[in-house]
């Protein structure tokens, strides 16, 4: 990428694309396929551009777009970089491993011829030059060699070589001092220079016009930086913690830097970064870390001058990012006088999201910008839930009602919202479900069922939440009373020893039959002359409809108490009844 002539150009792939000083296309050269880099001449009247795959470097009239000459590399093949010193083009080629070389040619000649300077080289090497001096970077070696040489004469003349690697080469007007991405060096001694900001992993270098700045471009995190080249100091930094600047990214037009980034999807972007060189501000601010979809979160921060002075009343950019890389604008902010300032937002959708505020700034001061990295969590609400007890104690086999309410948004209708109904008995883990049942539109529900047993019967309602509102389940335990069980027994109250006695009765749960068949022990207390005797008699059998009937015969004179005992089960209370007989006479004979 090279910018002038209030143009920037980019070598993207298959094309030469065209942007003005605002960073928008203008144009396009189509129809190149493997273009490489691009070199622009002094005067902005032409550009090169290294053709790979057609072994060619490609004359361009930077007015019309239009192509003026090729010039045939057929003899130096798969050209790659390029640098131009006035007339003199140096050309870096090589298509395999030690094939690689530099060339140089004047291109003010109508038939140019080249001058070796380098053969032999591990790739295709990285070209700076200027003035007298042309380096040379040899890449994919480690350490990292950059070879000097002085080509004021007609034979290029090496001058020294510099252990250091160099993923991007700038170097000054003058041909004294070439930049590597993280430091400089003297191209006359070959001495270190100085070491500019922390141990990045720079991918592209340039030097603004007056020769002031060296701009960075690199990896995730702070992808575009500045620095004064005389102090080492940082004097700019964009944030970006997703995009990166890729290799040779970096072009400066005016105090205008131009970065090509790419973004985590592999797109290529465009970014201008204007007013560079002017008085630096800030933005800082803070978002919470947890937030709830729908209700209001608050961002706080502050604009600040270099100088300390009061920024007064100004509008911020704020927008919102998504996960997924999607981006919504907020509205404008006003800070106060004294830079501070609010931001009020009520995310839509639940996920992660960070935040960026953005000043333009002035003629007098930079713009700047600051990002919210550590995210702001956004939930899902959480619904309110009810769900009444029967208003009386339920009993087995008795219908009972519950209702509740599904409630949303404070104040508004939910609509018919499908819940689901599980009852568990005591000891069932899973347990059984219930008929769905659906909400009016206002979230109000009623329950029904109807207990089989008695006991600890477990009710569940569950609503399966949406994207913006979480699951909700309402849950009661109720203690569910057993039937009331009559156990009546009827028969005579006196009678004579040796006299067969019928006795009948009726096992009744409150309305309801117990079980079927339902079996009743039948125990005979005597209390006579020798004593008191207890026998078990044989069980009894309750009919259909409830009723039984057994019968007797007591042998001796006394007391005879006759009680019969149904044990009850899960639905039915146990119960016990009595009936007493006087036996007179004596032994049966």
């Amino acid at each position: 990428m090279t910018a002038g002539r209030d143009k920037v150009f980019v070598s993207a792939i298959d094309r030469i694309v065209v942007a003005d000083a605002q960073g928008s296309v203008i144009g396009t050269i189509p129809g190149i396929p493997g273009v490489q880099e691009l070199a622009l001449a002094a005067d902005g009247a032409r550009l090169y551009a290294a053709v790979e795959s057609a072994n060619q470097v490609m004359e361009i009239d930077t007015t019309s777009l239009s192509v003026i000459r090729r010039i045939d590399m057929t003899a130096y093949p798969c050209p790659s970089a390029l640098s131009l010193s006035g007339d003199r083009l140096h050309v870096g080629y090589g298509c395999s491993t030690n094939t690689g070389g530099v060339v140089s040619v004047d291109v003010s000649a109508g038939d140019p011829e080249f001058t070796q300077i380098m053969t032999g080289l591990y790739k295709a090497p990285l070209l700076a030059a200027a003035g007298r001096t042309l380096v040379v970077a040899e890449k994919g070696l480690s350490p990292g060699i950059l070879w000097v040489y002085d080509v004021s004469g007609a034979t290029a003349t090496r001058r020294g070589v510099i252990r250091s690697g160099a993923p991007d080469l700038a170097i000054t007007p003058d041909g004294a001092t070439v930049f590597t991405g993280l430091d400089s060096w003297d191209t006359a001694t070959m001495a270190h220079v100085s070491r500019y900001g922390e141990d990045r992993v720079p991918q592209a270098v340039a030097l603004s016009p007056d020769g002031a700045l060296l701009v960075r471009g690199q990896m995730r995190g702070i992808p575009v930086e500045a620095f004064d080249i005389g102090t080492g100091e940082s004097r700019f930094a964009h944030e970006n913690r997703n995009d990166e600047v890729v290799p040779g990214g970096i072009a400066i037009l005016g105090s205008t830097v131009f970065a090509l980034r790419r973004d985590p999807s592999y797109r290529l972007h465009l970014w201008r970064l204007p007013d560079v060189t002017l008085p630096a501000s800030s933005l800082t601010f803070t978002a919470p870390s947890w937030a709830t979809v729908l209700d209001p979160l608050t961002l706080t921060g502050r604009l600040t001058l270099t100088d300390g002075s009061a920024p007064g009343a100004q509008p911020l950019k704020v927008t919102r990012h998504a996960y997924d890389g999607t981006a919504e604008s907020l509205p404008v902010v006003t800070t106060a006088e004294d830079g501070t300032f609010t931001v009020t937002d009520i995310p839509k959708v639940v996920g992660w999201f960070t935040y960026d505020v953005a000043w333009d700034g002035d003629s007098a001061y930079r713009w700047s910008r600051a990002w919210w990295w550590a995210g702001t969590v956004v939930e899902k609400r959480l619904p309110s839930f009810t769900l009444s007890r029967p208003s009386t104690p339920p009993t087995a086999l008795e219908p009972l009602t519950m209702t509740g309410r599904l409630t949303l948004v404070p104040g508004s209708a939910p609509a018919t919202q499908r819940l689901t109904v599980t009852r568990k008995f005591p000891g069932d883990v899973i347990g059984e479900p219930l008929a769905e049942v659906t909400t009016a539109e206002d979230g109000t529900f009623t329950v029904t069922d109807t207990p089989p047993v008695g006991g600890t019967v477990s009710y569940e309602v569950n609503w399966p939440g949406n994207d913006i509102y979480d699951r909700r389940t309402v849950r009661h335990a109720l203690k569910v009373a057993m039937r009331r069980t009559t156990l009546t027994v009827s028969g005579p109250e006196e009678t004579i020893a040796g006299s067969r006695i019928e006795f009948s009765g009726e096992l009744d749960g409150d309305g309801r039959l117990p079980s079927p068949n339902a079996v009743l022990t039948v125990r005979r207390t005597v209390v006579g002359s020798t004593g008191t005797t207890t026998t078990t008699l044989p069980d009894v059998t309750v009919s259909e409809d409830g009723s039984f009937g057994f019968t007797d015969t007591p042998t001796e004179a006394g007391a005879y108490t006759y009680s019969l005992k149904w044990v009850g089960d899960t639905t039915f209370s146990a119960v016990q009844g009595t009936h007493v007989v006087t036996v007179e006479g004596g032994p049966a004979e």
